[in-house]
This record gives structure tokens, sequence and C-alpha cells, in this order.
């Protein structure tokens, strides 16, 4: 019996052992080379290459990014020794004003639109009156003024009967769009105006009464208001005239520094074209120019920057003269006022003065201890660009890098594209693999996995002319505006670009989920149900705790797909490079921002090779690429535990 046994397989040849023998046959050799051993290169050589292809694309964005490092600290060093970071506080001191000036301008015309909206128009329309007048009545304008001239009474009762009529033609046809252009007439005020301006003189050229008891009411009542706002607007003349003449002296400084750099290359270009020139007057003039550039062995900062250090005198007495003149012109503001959004500003014009008495005491401070000759840590330089709360490109003062603000707006889009996400990637993939029916899962599962063929440009598309206006038009209905963030102001936002981005991030986790579930042994769910379980008592109680480290993996995977989105985010987030403003609570969710990805996509295309913002966007693409590579390496970390459980 034992022999039996021991001599079946050799006598009946299995398929297994067929297929072997099919296998080890011997073919045709190529270059020493059979047919397997040919397949075997191809694959390996194939794979060979995609590790040298993503070992040159990371060794050429690690070399680019890491040379930005030096590169930006030379260029802070730059604008410490030119002057311009001397300057650029007091530029920060005339933009706080400004934004004082420009709340109290908001308020006053607020307060004059709603309280005297209709004098207002008045004045305005018979403004916009004199232009049709002066353009079709100029020679009936001569006419009446030669009559007048020649005291001539029959000729100066003909040239007004002509004038008269002329008017009374000319107010009957003018378009009512145009002179009031803003609508603030109603019929009774249009209709008086229309009467008033026949009367009209254009030789005395003096409104007619109705305007200018209009104008003079308005005036009255707007006299306080007017007297308090025009000390605002004047109260930083001296500051910001200073500050526009050391702009001109430190961007003149930085741009001869610049040039001094590059002296000597200059300078050897036009001796090597002269020497290649033949035009005897072409190449004298190279020869004058390459003698006229100088080359030094050091650029004479401390001769250039001098000026500035003299002002600084100038500059502590503009800020006192600011201080003086600005707070007796916010206390003058009037704190009773007619418009509620008149008060609003108002309001925050008042409390955000102290505020901005201390920032610009601050900037004095700085600016009056500022030397062009204290070095810049590189430390320091470099945490600026970690931490930095500005991007400002192509600036024609100092570009600025601080990737913050970048990389806030692509951490919260993707936490909010997570959140709508994730429930619903995890529930389909548990009702698809545990609940549904055969026909459901023929139909569910195909068409969530073919929201992965949607090109995200067409989404992006979909996010600015659906979604954004949906979200906005829904945000305006009144019994919401308890919802923070509501009414929305901007379209394009984070909520919208989360969205759209979760709706992106379904597939890949649900398709990773449901592969999770399957990887669950069947005994487990079998043993369940034998202990008289539900379906949804084993799903929840047995299934989920034993993919939970699969469906964790298929949640990082996802978000590392959302935090590397480019076209959506670039269409729809808003595109505005600043933190977001974390008083508003969840109301954040309803501003616009900026991301990484969109910011290397948006300005890629603009920037020369080998210039500092070139290196800035690969810095930030290394960033991003690390990111990824952690967020990856989490997920296999946990795929791995997973398959050992």
């Amino acid at each position: 019996m034992r022999l039996f046994y021991a001599a079946a397989p050799a006598m009946v040849p299995t398929s297994t052992t067929r297929m072997a023998t099919h296998f080890q046959r011997k073919g045709r050799k190529i270059l020493g080379l059979d047919l397997q051993s040919w397949i075997k290169s191809f694959f390996g050589g194939n794979a060979a290459i995609s590790i040298v292809i993503l070992f040159l694309i990371c060794l050429f964005l690690i070399l680019e990014a890491v040379r930005f490092f030096p590169q930006h600290h030379d260029d802070l060093k730059l604008f410490r020794r030119s002057g311009q970071e001397y300057v650029d506080h007091l530029i920060k001191e005339t933009k706080g004003y400004t934004a004082l000036v420009s709340m109290t301008n908001q308020a006053y015309y607020r307060e004059l639109d709603e309280q005297y909206g209709v004098e207002r128009g008045i004045s305005n329309s018979f403004d916009a009156f004199l232009d049709p007048i002066e353009d079709e009545g100029d020679d009936l304008i001569g006419e009446l003024e030669e009559a007048r001239d020649s005291e001539d009474a029959a000729a100066i009762s003909a040239a007004e009967a002509k004038w008269k009529a002329f008017m009374a033609e000319l107010v009957e046809e003018v378009d009512r769009a145009e002179i009031d252009s803003f609508g603030r007439l109603d019929d009774s005020s249009w209709s008086a105006l229309k009467s008033a301006m026949l009367e009209y003189d254009p030789i005395e050229e003096e409104p007619p009464a109705y305007v200018i008891a209009a104008q003079e009411k308005l005036t009255e009542g707007m006299s306080q208001f007017e007297a308090a706002r025009s000390q605002v607007l004047s109260a930083g003349d001296t500051l910001k005239r200073l500050k526009s003449e050391l702009v001109k002296i430190a961007s003149k400084v930085k741009e001869d520094a610049v040039a001094d750099k590059s002296a000597a290359a200059r300078k050897a270009a036009l001796l090597q074209g002269a020497e290649v020139v033949e035009d005897p007057e072409k190449k004298a003039e190279l020869l004058k120019n390459a003698e006229a550039i100088v080359i030094r062995d050091e650029f004479p900062y401390a001769e250039r920057t001098q000026v500035l250090l003299d002002s600084k005198p100038r500059h502590e007495e503009a800020v006192a003269e600011l201080k003086q003149k600005l707070s007796a012109a916010v206390a003058a503001l009037p704190t009773q006022l007619g418009s509620p959004e008149a008060m609003k500003l108002i309001g925050q014009v008042k409390e955000g003065y102290p505020i901005f008495e201390e920032r610009l005491t601050r900037h004095q401070k700085k600016a009056s201890a500022w030397e062009w000759d204290e070095p810049v840590n590189f430390f320091s330089s470099t945490m600026r660009f970690f931490f930095g709360a500005h991007w400002v490109t192509n600036s024609s003062w100092h570009d600025i890098y601080g990737i913050l603000p970048l990389l806030n707006g692509s951490l919260i889009i993707s936490i909010v594209a997570l959140i709508v996400a994730v429930p619903f990637s995890i529930g389909a993939a548990i009702y698809v693999n545990r609940l549904a029916t055969s026909r459901e899962q023929t139909l569910i599962k195909p068409a969530i996995e073919l929201i992965q063929a949607i090109p995200s440009v067409v989404l992006g598309f979909f996010g600015i002319m659906v979604l954004g206006e949906s979200l906005r038009d829904l945000s305006q209905v009144g019994f919401l505006s308890w919802i923070p963030g509501f009414p929305m102001q901007e379209r394009l936002n984070i909520l919208n670009a989360g969205l759209l981005l979760a709706l992106m991030a379904v597939p890949t986790i649900f398709t990773l989920c449901e592969d999770a579930l399957n990887n669950v042994p069947r005994a487990f769910s079998e043993a369940s149900l034998a202990l008289g379980a539900s379906k949804l008592q084993t799903v929840i109680r047995v299934i989920l705790p034993a993919a939970i480290s699969g469906i964790l993996a298929a949640v990082l995977l996802g978000f590392g797909r959302v935090i590397g989105e480019t076209m959506v985010v670039l269409l729809v987030a808003g595109n505005k490079i600043s933190l977001p403003d974390w008083s508003a609570g969840l109301g954040v969710l309803t501003q616009p921002t900026h991301t990484m990805t969109g910011i290397i996509a948006q300005e890629m295309g603009e920037v020369t090779e080998g210039t500092l913002h070139f290196r800035a966007l690969f810095s930030v693409g290394l960033i991003l690429f690390v990111i990824s590579l952690l967020i990856n390496i989490a997920a296999q970390r946990i795929i791995k535990r997973f398959s050992h459980a």
C-alpha cells in the first residue's frame, strides 16, 4: 500500500508537474540569455529606472531647496545693510495709520449716505448735469455771454429764451441713470432737481437755490464728523512724507549694492565685447563704459546709510506728532450717529487706536535701535521662512518668504476634507462590504470609484460656478444666520475647497477601507453570527476593531491625497495669503486662503531659474514632499502592523 502511494505521483503527471516542466524548457538564446532571463531583465530594468528617476527628482528638489537658505540669509543681510529694515518700520507704521483712516472714511460715507443720501444725490447730480450742459450748450453759452456784454436788451432776451428752450429740452431728454448714477434720488427729488435746473445760469455758474439748500443741509449735518475726519486724515502727513523720502533712499542703496556685486562680471563682459568689436566708435564706447564701472572690495554701506541714521530724530518727532494729533482726532469723532454701520466702524476705530499706538511705539523703538552693521543670524533667517506670517513676491520693495500661512491653509482645508470624507467613506465601505446586496454592490462601488475619473479642473470649475454660488446663496437665508461665518462674503473659501477635496478623497479612503474589511478573517464574522449577534453588532464589535489598523492607514493615505491636490485648491480656495482670523471661531472656514501646492502652481511659471523666489518655491515643494513622505511612512507602518495582527 505504501509503495502504491509512493509511486502514484510519478505514474500520473499532475497539472502542476506539467506547468513546471513547461517553464523549465530551454528555448533559443539571444545574446546568451533565454526568454525568461530577458523577461526578468525587462521588469528588473524598469524597476531600476523608476528608482533612479525618483532618486534624481528627490536630489534635484533637495539641492534647489537647500540652496535657498544661504541665499535667503544673504537677502536678509542686504535688507538690513541697505536700510530697508529701518524704513520698513516706517512703512508698517503708516500702514496701521492708513487702516484707521480707511475705517474713518468708510464710517463717514456710510453716515453721509444713510442720513443725507438725498442731499448728496442732489449735489452730485447737479455736478453731473454740468457735463452735458457744457458739451451741448457751449455755443449758446457763448452767445448769451456776448449778448450780456453788449447790454442789448433784445439780444439778451433772445439769447436767454434760446437758453431756456435748450435747458427744457436737455432736462427732459437726459438719462436719469447717468445723472443720478447711485440712485439716491426718489421721483419727487428728481422732479424738483429738474425744475431747479431750468433756472441755472451758465454765466454766473451758481447752483440753483434748491441745490444750495441741499448742500448747506449736508454741510451743517456732517460738520462735526467732517472736522474730526479731516484731523484724522492730516495727522500722519509728516510721517508719510518722511516715509516716502526714506523709501527712495533705501531703494537706491539696495539697487547700487546689488549692482556692485556684479560690477566685476559686467566690466569683464564689456572688455570682452570691446575686443571683438571692429567699429572704432562702438569699441570706444564699450571701453568708456567699462572704465566707468568701479570695482570695490566692499560696498560703502556706512556712508550710504548715514542719511537714514540722521533721520532718526525726525522719525521720533513724526511719531510723537502722529500720536498727539491722532489721539485728539479719534476722541473728537462723533459717538452718536444715525447709521448703525457707521457707529460700528467708529467703535472699531476707537477700540483699535490703543492697539495701533502700542504697535507704533514698538516699531519706533525698533527703528531707533537699527544699525546697518548688526549681524543677521542664520538660524533666525531660517526661522523666518518656517514661521513667517507673510509671503510677498514680485514686490518693488522687498520680497518676504514665510510659509506659515500656506501651511495653515493646506492643513485646514485637508482637515475639513477629512472630517467630511471619513464618515462617508467608512460608512460606504462597511455597507458595501458587509450589508449590501450583490445588486447594490455592483451599483454603489463603481459609482464611488468613478469619482476618481473626474478631472480635478472640472471639479474646480464646478466649485466656482455651482458649489460656491450655492453655499453663498444658502448663507444669505435669514434663519441660518446663527451659523458661524454666515452670511458668507466670499464664494471661494476654505469650506468650498474642503468639500470638493472631500469628494476627491472618498474613493481612496473607501477602496482602502474595503480592502481592510476584506482582510478580516471570515471566521471572525461567522463565529460572531453563530453566537447570536446581528449583522450590525458583528460589524461594530468584531469587524471594525479587527480592521481598525487598515482603516487608519486608509485615512492617512486619504490625507496624503488631499494635501497634495493642486488644481482644486488653486481654483476655489480664494488664494489669499494670510493667517486665518481665529477670532471668528468656526467662521474661519468661510475665509479665503492659499496652500502650498497652489502657490507652486501659481508662481512657478513666472520665476527665473536660480533666483531666490525660484528656490523658495522648491523649498515649499520639499516641505510638502516631507509631509507626504511622513504620512506614507505612518500608513505603511500601520499596514505592516495590521498584516501581522
